[in-house]
């Protein structure tokens, strides 16, 4: 007996189109998790009154929900065998946050948690319990006990399957297979037990790093994804200050990227150490992934976490080998607030002021789409190499042997700085996964930027018959940007582009663009100055020659560097550079370049606006829509105050005389919400953000 997917008994919390729904309503859960002061292994260290105190606070805050671990060593000491003082102590945390009317997001089986620790089991040692079918069925039975137990808790909002698979130890021995086989039993252990709550897996990482628990293999079984940005840990996508514009835009990345696997998604986890940087910068940081994230989709927020560790904790696992894991709390250990803390309890006021339903229950809307190669969704599926109906022996891709490490980073690098241009040119952009039917996006832009266009890795680029559509998506009215390498191999990419690949580029230690035909906001003789090429032939150009094309740069030897082509009632974007990969390589090469500004000419041939737009490269643009309307949230990623006035580019969706604009950190005051014409100039603060509300015209009887 397979239940339902979408959960559809009789308890409390809902999964909607886009958000959860509480009785009826939609909410968006904005808080926190909670580590005891003592450490990660607090089961042997606290109990629950420790919690009761915190919760008490948390509510105090304005927060409402906290996500808690169950510790797998604690709850089942023996196999097979619950502890049942454990359990109770357990019961008295749940009673603990319904009496401070907060939800509960209980994490089962964490081994590993903090820093690098690692509980393992006392009678399952070293047994990789997402790959061994014995200790799966222990957990399905473990699963299915808690289940029965607290399947009438009101206050619990959703199981969360375990923190960040695959667990810590066990990451290269767990295949795609044994994620999906793990969370399918797992959910369906829960679900046969208790019909009332969502469940999700708090992933982390996976879809940057290509793991195996990444969304496009789990979460057909989930109800919600989610996704744990932490891009301090990933200097080789983020070699940034915290406060640079691809740090602040990681967030809303993961975000996109993961909701290209069909299902919404809940920023799970995230947040910085105050060892490493400022209390401020922090806060920075935290109110721009929450806020940018939201806009492109984020259905709930967790911080990583309520409270630092106490001193005495500093000499123990984990925290003796990675201070500074032991500050990342909204609050220090004596319990006095961070600047954070403000930041989203503010962003938990806002979110409960609005009527999602009506402005934003469709979810986010993009205007561009960067296909993901199927091959990191299905890596070597059989069904990917065309051979189903045509006679041939076995087949076995070599591929498999040349590049047995699958390093997805390459991908993820072109990917995000496409992600944080379109973003800053007013185009929020999809992720959709690339199809065997070779179908193109039906967004009006088609972003592509190296490694798609590339040829040796499967991994990193679409399929070479995806190309014979291009052809009709711009003749439609589609306009198709294509950034090259020298790694890039197109078939008849002179017929609707164009150009032709002639060689490889130079390699120049400078490299500088010369603007010969005005586009974006750039004039004729503008430069734009880019990082050298690199013998790497993924971070190198290519020599083109224009066959119809026009040229829009030249290199310092006169060779097209950027091109336009027309064709039908659309047009083609070519740069003889891989602009992506090459900011890829530059740390916070996104505060000062002007790159993004070819994006927006991108958009601009497109002739597709947001309807309700604060048009400024400073800002990023989510919109979202609901039955009743539509809201923008206009996130400022620079330091300076932006100063822009409100444009409205859809009446026949937009209400103008229904114009608002919200202040987060107003969301306590009388005045956070006011109303607005088109034309009114909106101040956007540094770091912070904007909301401009509308309702959709009325129907005519």
């Amino acid at each position: 007996m397979r239940v339902n997917p979408l959960n559809d008994g009789p308890g409390r919390f809902r999964m909607g189109p886009h958000f959860i729904y509480d009785q009826g309503r939609a909410v968006v859960p904005v808080g926190v998790h909670y580590v005891p002061r003592s450490g990660p292994d607090w089961p042997w260290r606290t109990g629950s009154g420790e919690f009761a105190r915190a919760f008490r606070d948390i509510a105090a805050h304005g927060l409402d929900t906290v996500r808690i671990d169950l510790l797998w060593a604690a709850l089942e000491p023996r196999e097979g065998v619950l502890d049942e003082e454990h359990l109770k102590t357990l019961d008295r945390i749940l009673d603990a946050a319904a009496a401070n009317g907060l939800t509960l997001h209980p994490t089962l089986f964490v081994g590993g948690e903090v820093g690098d620790a690692y509980w393992d089991l006392p009678w399952a040692s070293g047994i990789n319990p997402h790959s061994d079918r014995h200790l799966l069925d222990a957990q399905c039975a473990h699963a299915a006990r808690l289940a029965e137990r607290w399947s009438g808790r009101r206050e619990l909002i959703a199981w969360d399957l375990t923190d960040e698979p695959p667990f810590w130890i066990y990451g290269d021995s767990t295949s795609d297979e044994d994620a999906r086989l793990w969370t399918h039993r797992l959910a369906e252990s829960l679900r046969l037990n208790d019909p009332n709550h969502l469940i999700t897996v708090g992933t982390a990482s996976q879809e940057v790093d290509g793991g195996p628990f990444r969304c496009d293999v789990v979460a057909d079984e989930l109800d919600f994804c989610c996704v744990h940005p932490y891009p301090i840990y990933s200097p080789e996508l983020y070699a940034d200050r915290l406060e640079s514009r691809r740090m602040t835009h990681a967030a809303a990345f993961e975000t996109a990227l993961a909701r290209g696997a069909g299902k919404s998604v809940m920023i799970h986890e995230f947040g910085a150490s105050s060892t490493q940087h400022a209390p401020d910068v922090i806060a920075h940081y935290d109110h721009l992934s929450c806020w940018s994230g939201f806009g492109a989709g984020a259905i709930g927020f967790y911080a990583w976490c309520w409270i630092d560790a106490e001193a005495d904790a500093y000499g123990r696992a984990p925290y003796v080998r990675m201070p500074h894991e032991t500050q990342f709390g909204l609050v220090d250990a004596d319990n006095v607030p961070r600047p954070r803390l403000t930041s989203l309890s503010d962003l938990r006021a806002c979110l409960a002021g609005f009527d999602l339903e009506r402005c934003a229950s469709d979810g986010p809307r993009a205007l561009a789409s960067i296909p993901v190669p199927r091959e990191y969704a299905h890596p070597y599926a059989q069904e990917n190499y065309g051979l189903d109906d045509a006679p041939a022996g076995p087949y076995v891709p070599s591929e498999q042997s040349w590049d047995s490490t699958r390093d997805v980073k390459p991908l993820i690098r072109g990917l995000l700085n496409a992600f944080v241009y379109s973003e800053r040119a007013g185009m929020p952009v999809q992720f959709p996964r690339e199809t065997l039917d070779d179908a193109w996006p039906t967004t009006p832009v088609t972003v592509l930027p190296a490694p798609l266009t590339s040829t040796t890795n499967s991994l990193l680029h679409v399929r070479t018959s995806f190309w014979q559509g291009a052809s009709n998506y711009v003749a439609d009215g589609g306009v198709l940007y294509l950034s090259l390498s020298a790694e890039s191999a197109i078939p008849e990419l002179h017929r609707f582009a164009g150009v032709r690949i002639k060689d490889r580029a130079p390699v120049d230690e400078d490299l500088r663009l010369t603007v010969v035909r005005p586009f974006g906001g750039f004039a004729v003789g503008d430069e734009l100055s880019l990082p050298g090429g690199s013998a790497d032939l993924h971070g190198r150009g290519v020599e083109l020659e224009a066959e119809g094309a026009e040229v829009l740069a030249r290199t310092a030897a006169g060779a097209p560097a950027l091109t336009l082509f027309t064709r039908g009632d659309g047009a083609v974007v070519v740069s003889a550079y891989p602009l992506e990969l090459m900011a890829a390589a530059t740390p916070d090469a996104h505060d000062d370049d002007r790159v993004w500004r070819l994006y927006r000419f991108v958009r601009e041939l497109s002739g597709c606006r947001l309807p309700v737009d604060l048009d400024d490269g400073e800002l990023t643009r989510g919109v979202l829509t609901g039955n009743g309307g539509g809201m923008l949230v206009a996130t400022n990623h620079g330091a300076t105050a932006v100063e822009v006035p409100v444009q409205v580019h859809a009446s026949s969706t937009v209400q103008s005389a229904s114009l608002c604009v919200c202040s987060p950190e107003r969301a306590a005051h009388p005045d956070f919400s006011q109303d607005i014409r088109e034309g009114a100039m909106v101040t956007v603060p540094a770091f912070g953000t904007r909301i401009i509300t509308w309702d959709a015209p009325p129907v005519d009887s």
